[in-house]
Order: structure tokens, then sequence, then C-alpha cells
């Protein structure tokens, strides 16, 4: 049992192909793009680069760790940039905050908002800290086979200590007094898809982690990870397959037998990895009815919400704008109904954008600027033209920046390139275009969130987003170290027999 197929080059796939490889299985990896990354892949347009997905790296320890399994060190495969300050928020009404690791600034900045604040700022922090190392040691690290692991009594008082069973919007609440700073230490769920009031409290750890752990960006982009796991897959031995969808997981005697291609054929395997998005291979993949069943049971999940995501090469540098910067709409809490309950674009949206030039080069030619901007919005359900919203929200931005003082961009805008939620659906078979998975909701975490290891299907295992321990880059990867064990203990099992 040493031969295994991975569906997938996202960032889930590519660490499980890797590793598996090191573990001396014969690894083919199959994928439908023309290149690795998934979620991390790029966009080039002309001289100007972007990363598709996601643009903050946090935990880059876990990284540390991923590298080390197949005997490299993280400095020797990816030069990572320490960003600081981390990024400045600003409101409507002219008010802003730089969020940075100087403590003096960072009291300054605070008091000038809400007197006090500082000193509760730091409790906060600690309240995160708390939360973060119950949650990491207990929970994130950790994968549940069972609901009676995640709640057996010696688990039990971590899982309060971890902030789980509450929920983020009013433990924030506990410490700020003002809108502007409960708004500044919440909307980090949004890095999740979720809104700050339905996220559970545990999720305070991220503002913690920023501030402790730091954010940070590598040299080339989020993409640079995936290019970083696809040399060390080659150099592990992985066979590669780029613009080679699979048609459908091959299952015989309720055991996965490996996947037939779009052309047709069948490669065989011991076990197969899908690092596909969950919910759409399940309802596409699986054979019938079995992916009808599973189909239904996952239309009573919940999704995360989508993005609108704007790249765009200027032919002039922004001045002013740091890395990353964050700009809130007027209606904060009621953007979100808007996104998660009503299913609609708020009026006036908030929204990300990101200058990677700031810290690394190569995004755009010198003097000129490449701008990623991220503009949440609802899951896509087909109620949403977006070939008329994403022109408009364009504009709505555009006009942000120039009302928060960074000028008339739109005359250097040069080359553009536009990923909607229909195209997050279509193009990178993300189900509802939701860019982050299953949400992270109470009752989606731990054991309640899809296992590494198939119910039904032996020999089957899945990694990503929708998977344990849940969405994010490091978390990927620590999921697809988790079916990468689960395989190895299969293995062994069969040798053992």
């Amino acid at each position: 049992m040493r031969r295994a197929i991975v569906v997938g080059a996202g960032v889930g796939g590519l660490t499980a192909a890797m590793r598996l490889a090191h573990e001396g299985f014969e690894v083919e990896l199959y994928e439908r793009q023309s290149g690795p990354g998934g979620r991390c892949g790029q966009v080039a347009l002309g001289p100007y680069r972007f990363d598709l997905g996601p643009t903050i790296l946090l935990m880059p320890h876990v990284l540390e760790q991923t590298f080390a399994s197949v005997g490299r060190r993280l400095s020797d495969v990816l030069t990572l940039h320490r960003c600081d300050p981390h990024y400045r928020v600003h409101w409507r009404d002219g008010a802003r905050l730089t969020v940075q690791r100087d403590p003096a600034a960072m009291r300054a900045g605070l008091e000038r908002l809400e007197p006090g604040a500082y000193e509760r700022y730091r409790a906060f922090l600690e309240s995160g800290r708390r939360r973060h190392d119950a949650a990491f040691a207990h929970f994130i690290t950790r994968h549940f086979d069972s609901v009676l692991d995640f709640v057996a009594p010696r688990r039990v008082p971590p899982l309060i200590e971890s902030g789980a069973l509450g929920t983020l919007a009013p433990h924030v609440a506990r410490f700020f007094a003002t809108p502007h700073l409960r708004q500044a230490f919440s909307f980090q769920t949004m890095y999740l898809g979720l809104s700050p009031a339905a996220a559970p409290s545990v999720f305070s750890l991220l503002p913690y982690t920023e501030a402790e752990h730091g954010i940070w960006f590598p040299e080339g982009g989020l993409h640079a990870v995936a290019l970083a796991l696809e040399r060390a897959a080659r150099e592990e031995g992985v066979d590669l397959h780029y613009g080679t969808p699979v048609r459908r997981i091959v299952v015989e005697n309720d055991t996965a037998a490996g996947v037939e291609l779009a052309d047709g054929s069948v490669r065989r395997a011991d076990a197969v990895v899908c690092n596909a998005d969950y919910a759409w291979a399940c309802r596409n993949l699986l054979p019938e009815p079995l992916a009808s069943r599973r189909a239904a049971r996952l239309e009573r999940r919940k999704h995360t919400a989508s993005g609108l995501v704007l790249h765009l090469g200027l032919e002039k540098r922004v001045e002013g704008l740091l890395h990353h910067n964050v700009f809130f709409g007027a209606d904060f809490e009621g953007s979100f109904d808007d996104i998660f309950a009503r299913g609609r674009l708020p009026a006036d949206p908030s929204f990300y954008v990101c200058a990677p030039s700031r810290t690394s080069a190569g995004f755009a030619p010198s003097g000129h600027d490449a701008l990623y901007v991220l503009v949440p919005a609802p899951a896509h359900d087909g109620r949403i033209d977006w070939r008329a919203e994403a022109p408009r929200v364009r504009e709505q931005v555009l006009s942000r920046l120039a009302d928060e003082g960074y000028g008339d961009l739109a005359p250097a805008v040069v080359a553009e390139n536009t990923v909607s939620p229909d195209r997050w659906a279509s193009e990178l078979n993300l189900e509802h275009g939701s860019n982050f998975g299953l949400a992270q909701s109470l009752f989606q975490l731990g054991p309640f969130r899809p296992k590494v290891t198939d119910a039904d299907v032996d020999g089957l295992f899945w990694c990503g987003a929708s998977i344990q321990p849940g969405t994010g880059v490091p978390t990927v990867m620590l999921s697809a170290g988790f079916a990468v064990e689960k395989v190895l203990e299969r293995s062994r099992q069969a040798v053992a027999a």
C-alpha cells in the first residue's frame, strides 16, 4: 500500500504529496489548473503581479514545522518579511488607527480614539493569549475522530478557556467602549469569511497572534508558499500533472481505488487524498448515490462569505498606503447583516487594500503599484449580476480612496482583473464561490467539521479549508498533515495484517 494519488495542487494537496513522497510513497498529483497554488495562485497582467487569494500569513511556525517534516529549513525555501506597521484602519468619520508593534505609537493611537484604551488593549491581548494557548495546544493541532473525544472531561477546561463557547463581538465589547476599537479588534474574522457577531470568541486569538507573532509576507507573495511546496514535492519525487482534471474518484467495494481522468483513463492507487473544495468534490467526484446523499447533507451546512477581488495595475505609486490597509463602510454591523443574512452587497462596502510593493519586489515596475482590493461579498447564489455590480463597486472603491486622500487613481489604472464570486465558483470549483469553505461557527469547529478520513469510503482522505482544523494557509497545512498521518496509519495496519 505505497501508491497515492493527490487531487488538487493547492497548499493542502502540495503539502500532502510532498510529505507522502518523503515517507516513501509513489505519489501522483493531478490538477485542472495550469500551475500550482489553487487559491494561492498568481495573476500576471503584463509587468504587474498579484496574489490571487490570500495576502496575509500568520503562524509562520506551522510552515517551519511543515518543511522540517521533510528535512528542510523554512529559511532555505522561503524569505519571510514581517509587516510593521501591521495595517492602518480607516473610518468614514475620518478617524484612523495604525496597528503596529511600537508600544508608544500604539498607546498614542488608541488613546486618541478612547482614553484609557491602551491598558484595556493589553488586557485584551492577554485574554487572546490564553485563548490562543488553549486552542492551539488542545484543538487546532489535533484531529478529532469523534465528538466524545472533543468533549471528554479532560478537554472541558481548555474548551472553556479557548472561548469556543462564546461569541466574539460581546467579548471584544468587554474591553473597548467605542465602536471604533470594537471594530478594529473584531474585523479579523473576515480572514475566515465570518461575521464578528457570529464568530466564536476563540478568534480573539487572531489580534493576539498578529501582535505577538506578527503578520508576515513571503518574498514574491503568498504564491511563493505554493511554489516552495511544489519545488520540495518535485525533489521528493512527486509526479505532478497540471492541466489534467479528475473526472471522478474510483470507488470499488466501498474503497478508493484511484481516479478517472477527464480523458477517461484510470490511474489506480492504494490511497487518494482530495484537496479539491470539499463540498464541490463530494457532489462532483464521488459516485452515486453517495454524491447525492453527501450533497444534501452539505446543503444544511453554513458556508463562508465570498469576496470581490480587484487587481489594479497603476502607472504611479500611491503615496501613503501601507502594505495592508482596511476601510470600513459607514454601517459596520449592518454591512455584515447585508452579506450574511440578506445576501446582498452593502450600500457602502468595507474593503481591504494590499500594496505588496511596500514589502516585496517584483509586483510592479519601479514607480508603479500593483494594488489588490478585497471587498467582502455574499456567497454566490445567482441573485447578483456581477457583470453590473463589479464595475459599480470598483467605482465606490476608487471614490473612497480619493476621499481618504490617496488621490484620483482611475486615470492611472493601466491593467486590471476582477475575480467575482461567480468566477470563484466556476474557475476554482468553490461551492457557492465561498473563498474560505465551510464556516467556522461553533457547530462547525473541531469534530463538527469534516474529518480527514472519509466516513463512507475506505482509503479516501481529505484536506483543505473545509476540513479540520479549518481555513487559512497554516491550518490547511495542518489538515494535510492530519491526512498524511491517517494514510500512514492505514498503511501500517495493512502491513501488520
